[in-house]
């Protein structure tokens, strides 16, 4: 006969298990895997060096032509900053590696 009630104590009912259940499915702090885990070993990333940037306008980058010089906000013995997915990770000094270009890390962001 009190079949409202009862209705509204299933549903309160189903709505503490769903909860508890949403509770229990909730990470608890620790990572799934760790990230030293042998199964990022071979995985492959890209990272990037920033020399740094300039402030142009269109203007200006439509008057560039080949032989332009592009003057950038780091100083010549300023620090590359390395980005890994659009996070920076690192910051290092250009160095010269077999005719390449290399990065010496001088600093590691706190992640």
């Amino acid at each position: 006969m009190n079949t409202r009630s009862e209705n509204s104590t299933a549903r309160d009912a189903a709505a503490s298990k769903a909860k508890g259940e949403a509770a229990s499915a909730r990470p608890s702090g620790r990572p799934v895997i760790s990230a030293d885990s042998p199964i990022f070993k071979d995985a492959r990333v890209v990272l990037n060096a920033a020399l740094g940037q300039a402030d142009l306008s269109v203007q200006e980058i439509l008057a560039l032509k080949t032989g332009s010089v592009v003057e950038l906000d780091t100083k010549l013995n300023g620090l590359v900053e390395l980005w890994l997915n659009g996070s920076q990770v690192a910051r290092g000094e250009i160095v010269a590696v077999d005719g390449n270009f290399g990065v010496r890390i001088v600093e590691i962001a706190q992640l």
